[in-house]
């Protein structure tokens, strides 16, 4: 393997067990809001990498199995873009790993959706704060995104203290909340920022000054945000960095899509699936979409009005079984007819990738 998304993609493989196309992998990066992709990631375990490369290419990732076939890391299944990884691809994923290990805290699941805006925030954020106390007020801003300057300015309208005390402040919290990370996860975001007489390096350039490969600089880099972005909202021990995500914490859940949300809402009163579908002009599987994306957002979501325990545990024992999230599998193996699809993908999302 040449590079740390190729290991990304490798293991993505590995954990789909041959149950997926490669392209499944396409949109799991690429971080595609599809009851598809969403009930994937729970299901096989890779809501860690959901989203984080969002221009990730097919074309990137047919060179890439190409790569792996021609290395003789993945092995044909017989159906179309279907692959399994072989053992020598295992070997060398683990080999790799070792090196290299997966991001403990990357989640791009919970926290892609505000990653690059909080970044795109802080980083002008600092870059401001740091020439005004050194009385530099004339630079050109790192972020040309008008809605993030805007954002900045609105930050610092609202935050009127002494500027110097806000850059003692923000320093602060920054510095706890890295004393938490890795070194190298330290020096990455360090080297990252832009401030008074400094240019934030690339990916690349801290690659190359690091002595590791680029694409694992930028996993690092999100997963050092991700464990940020955890704290920050869990903690409210960084009230000024809590400030620029507080329009993502007030703004419900996230994980879901709108139309789901509104699903959810007629849920809420007491509606059934029938009901929504007639009240909302859509049809009743794609209703049954929206509980399946719901139960993979809120594990605490009931579904018992939708299975019986006694069917419930019927599945989760084909499941454990079987050892596969094949629907058509696994319907085949229930001794009962009256369990339909929807309802083992109900389970299916209910345990994720604990079954």
């Amino acid at each position: 393997m040449n590079n740390y998304l190729q290991a990304i993609i490798l293991n993505a493989i590995e954990k789909f067990q041959g149950e997926r196309s490669i392209f499944a992998i396409y949109h799991m990066l690429q971080g595609k809001k599809s009851s598809q992709t969403i009930q994937d990631a729970h299901l096989f375990g890779l809501t860690n990498i959901f989203g984080t490369v969002p221009r990730f290419t097919r074309e990137q990732l047919i060179q890439n199995i190409r790569l792996f076939i021609e290395l003789k890391l993945i092995d044909a299944t017989g159906n179309d873009d279907v692959y399994m990884i072989s053992e020598q691809g295992r070997k060398a994923l683990k080999a790799y790993f070792i090196k290299c290990p997966l991001p403990t805290s990357l989640n791009g699941w919970k926290y892609q959706s505000i990653t690059q805006d909080f970044w795109r925030r802080l980083t002008l954020l600092i870059q401001t704060i740091s020439h005004i106390v050194h009385n530099e007020r004339s630079f050109y801003p790192i972020q040309q995104n008008q809605q993030i300057q805007e954002f900045v300015k609105g930050f610092l309208s609202t935050n009127r203290q002494n500027r110097e005390l806000i850059a003692q402040h923000l320093y602060e919290e920054l510095v706890t909340l890295l004393e938490l990370q890795r070194e190298l996860n330290r020096d990455i975001f360090v080297l990252k920022i832009t401030g008074v007489n400094r240019i934030g390096l690339t990916f690349e350039q801290i690659g190359k000054r690091k002595e590791v490969d680029e694409w694992y600089v930028q996993f690092i880099f999100l997963e050092t945000l991700h464990h940020m972005l955890m704290e920050i909202s869990t903690v409210s021990d960084y009230p000024l960095l809590a400030s620029l995500i507080v329009d993502w914490k007030n703004g419900g859940n996230l994980h879901m899509t709108q139309s789901t949300q509104m699903t959810l809402n007629y849920i809420q009163a007491g509606k059934t699936i029938s009901e929504i579908a007639e009240i909302r002009r859509l049809k009743a599987n794609t209703i049954e979409d929206h509980l399946v994306e719901i139960v993979l957002s809120d594990k605490s979501f009931s579904i018992q009005d939708y299975v019986s325990n006694e069917a419930e545990n019927q599945i989760i024992t084909v499941i454990k079984e079987l050892k596969t999230r094949k629907l058509k599998a696994i319907k085949g193996a229930v001794d009962n007819d009256q369990i339909s699809f929807f309802q083992i993908r109900l389970v299916l999302a209910k345990i994720g990738d604990r079954g």
